[in-house]
């Protein structure tokens, strides 16, 4: 047929320069190629007509495939048999393996083992069923799933109403009564016969057919019985060797040079389904490390306030947040930070730490002026963050120059898509900012928090060596000035572990 085909353009392009004449040669060579076919009983060029022996031929295929029909519209069976082609090249190892990683047993094991085990467990196990898929198994089972979906787009086919144009009185699935075929007019079934060229090109009878047919009876798929199935491959080859239908198909639109453009099935099935695998498995373990980190900010926040709960800036929060979160743009990632950050610099710093500063910064007899003044400056840094927190968050606020332009933008995403870049440059650069201001403020702390240490230590020395006057201190302070400083190193300690959760990007 390709040869017939390239001798056709040939003529075609040394011709006469005279495309209708040329057009008339290349007919008459295919009119002669239909009538000299072994199926020209397929079609009758003088009437342009279509012969019930093509109807005949297109009945014996949907006799054989319409058991199968029920099953392939199901799109729910036709679904899962991506998982089952890939598992019929699985060993017994191999399949406990995909068992243990199926979201039901991963959430039984974690009810039992320990999060960090866990997630190092499923971590080997995935790198071990990626090693079990070589180059040979992965083509083995993505030509098996492809021929699936070959079997599935042909059997799909609607060989009925192509069938009805030939006897209007067939009924769907009757084939108690022999149906009365006559000539139909080809121009009314080229669109038809073009169709089912586009899906049967992919059609061969090859050996992998075998474990397809396996896989259905497995699975107690209804379809046909192989041998039928091979049959019907080698009469369908036979017709497709012999080119009649593109033949035809040529002849009555006038268009000698009409080729077909199959679809043929050509998944990587093996490769998406690990991907999915990879994906599920990558998706517990973050549900894994963030219910750990969670957790843990929880017991952080109840040391230092008594509560997680912490709300102090206005528009600057998480709930803000989600407006975006759930249009798939940047959202307020250092909300809970930052929050966490005001709220300590309000609640405890401006206050407990600012009274304990001021007696030992200012009536403390310092031996190293240095030691005194860095401790002061990081403590100023601290405070200092205040004001540069609330205007961050003022400029969230509708009157504020981020606010109306999110707002604006936000008005806009849906139907101009430019928007999405805006909302995400300005809402990235303000978590920069918040993350820049969260890592300050930790940097400060980890300074005082030094220095409080080191002042501990030396109040219980004897004799002291980097203040003289601890016992006029002590008379200073409204609490024991010993433990006041314990719990102040203490309480910083924990607001620094805290902020190393939010000191980096998510």
């Amino acid at each position: 047929m390709a040869e017939d085909l390239l001798g056709k353009v040939f003529s075609f392009i040394s011709g006469d320069n005279e495309p209708t004449s040329d057009n008339k040669i290349l007919l008459r060579q295919t009119l002669r190629e239909i009538n000299q076919n072994k199926y020209s009983k397929f079609y009758k060029a003088k009437t342009e007509e279509y012969e019930p022996a093509l109807a005949q031929f297109f009945y014996d295929i949907y006799k054989t495939i319409y058991p199968a029909r029920a099953f392939v519209q199901d799109t729910e069976k036709t679904t899962r048999l991506r998982h089952i082609a890939i598992e019929a090249f699985m060993d017994k190892t191999t399949k406990e393996a995909v068992r243990r990683l199926t979201p039901d047993a991963i959430e039984a094991r974690a009810k039992t083992t320990a999060p960090r085990e866990l997630i190092a467990q499923l971590k080997e196990e995935l790198n071990t069923l990626s090693e079990v898929f070589d180059e040979n198994r992965i083509k083995t089972a993505n030509r098996c799933y492809n021929l699936i979906l070959t079997f599935i787009q042909f059997v799909d086919f609607d060989f009925f109403m192509l069938l009805r144009k030939f006897d209007l009185n067939l009924k769907p699935g009757n084939f108690s009564v022999p149906p009365k075929f006559i000539s139909v007019k080809a121009d009314s079934l080229v669109q038809d016969l073009e169709n089912f060229q586009i899906i049967s090109q992919a059609l061969e009878p090859v050996p992998d057919w075998k474990n397809v047919f396996i896989i259905f009876n497995a699975c107690q798929i209804p379809v046909i019985p192989l041998e039928q199935w091979n049959i019907l491959l080698q009469n369908l080859k036979d017709v497709k060797k012999s080119g009649i239908i593109d033949l035809t198909i040529q002849y009555t639109t006038q268009n000698p040079i009409w080729i077909i453009k199959p679809i043929i099935p050509h998944e990587q099935a093996v490769d998406a389904w690990l991907e999915v695998k990879r994906n599920e498995v990558q998706d517990y373990i973050v549900k894994i490390v963030n219910a750990q980190r969670n957790a843990q900010i929880e017991v952080l926040a109840n040391n230092i306030f008594g509560t997680a709960d912490i709300t102090r800036l206005r528009h600057y929060t998480d709930k803000n947040g989600e407006i975006y979160r759930k249009k798939n743009l940047e959202t307020f990632s250092h909300a809970s930070g930052l929050n966490y950050l005001l709220a300590f610099i309000t609640e405890y710093i401006d206050k407990e730490i600012q009274e304990l500063c001021d007696i030992i910064l200012i009536r403390g007899q310092w031996t190293s002026n240095p030691s005194s003044r860095e401790m002061s400056d990081s403590f100023h840094k601290v405070i200092e963050l205040t004001g540069q927190i609330v205007e961050l968050d003022n400029t969230l606020s509708e009157k504020g120059d981020n606010g109306a332009r999110l707002k604006g933008a936000l008005l806009r995403v849906d139907r101009d898509k430019s928007q999405v870049r805006y909302i995400n440059s300005i809402i990235g650069n303000i978590n920069e900012e918040a993350q820049e201001l969260i890592t300050s403020a930790a940097q400060s702390l980890i300074i005082v928090g030094k220095h409080l240490k080191d002042l501990l230590d030396d109040f219980q020395k004897n004799p002291h060596e980097l203040i003289m006057n601890w016992k006029e201190l002590g008379s200073a302070s409204r609490t024991p000035i010993g433990q006041r400083i314990a719990d102040a190193y203490k309480k910083i300690i924990y607001f620094i572990q805290l902020m190393q959760f939010f000191s980096s990007s998510p």
